[in-house]
């Protein structure tokens, strides 16, 4: 096999390894799109007994999700945030492009109280559960369970207290 040969198999060989990839992704992005909704579903559920309008709202939007550090082209998946409004401070739940072996990231903005830290739910399949993540700097991330009561306490904390 002359060098020229060579080059179109590996040119084959590129071409059906990226389109395999693709493939991949779209199929994981499928499963990511439906739990992130499913997830965005059980919140609304959540708060639908205290929704009160111009004091806890809670919507949905369309998002474009993709990964910072891979072409737009090829690493977005279409799916959707989710944003409460709760004494006219807004808090977002965005999904983030996910990681190996099918995790799920949403980013929380809104909600932290320290300079520097950052928060995040997160699920790792095979599990079904939800973890909320809070890191400040370099110490590990702090973890808890995600439910109803924890998103409430989340939520409790930007509602201004009064000084008597």
């Amino acid at each position: 096999m002359d060098d020229v040969q060579q080059l179109g198999q590996m040119l084959r060989q590129y071409a059906d390894s990226e389109a395999h990839k693709k493939q991949l992704f779209e199929a994981q992005s499928a499963v990511w799109a439906t739990r992130i909704g499913e997830f965005f579903d059980q919140i609304q559920l959540w708060l639908e007994p205290v929704k009160t309008p111009n004091l806890l709202e809670v919507s949905r939007a369309a998002y474009v999700a993709f990964g910072p550090s891979v072409a737009v082209e090829t690493s977005k998946f279409n799916t959707e945030k989710l944003s409460i409004v709760i004494a006219g401070k807004p808090v977002e739940f965005v999904p983030d492009v996910m990681g190996t072996g099918g995790q799920i990231s949403l980013a929380v903005m809104g909600l932290t109280a320290a300079r520097y830290g950052s928060v995040s739910l997160v699920c790792l399949p095979p599990s079904n559960s939800w973890q909320w993540r809070k890191t400040n700097g370099l110490k590990d991330a702090d973890t808890f369970a995600f439910d109803a009561n924890f998103l409430a306490q989340q939520l409790q904390s930007l509602i201004p207290r009064e000084r008597g």
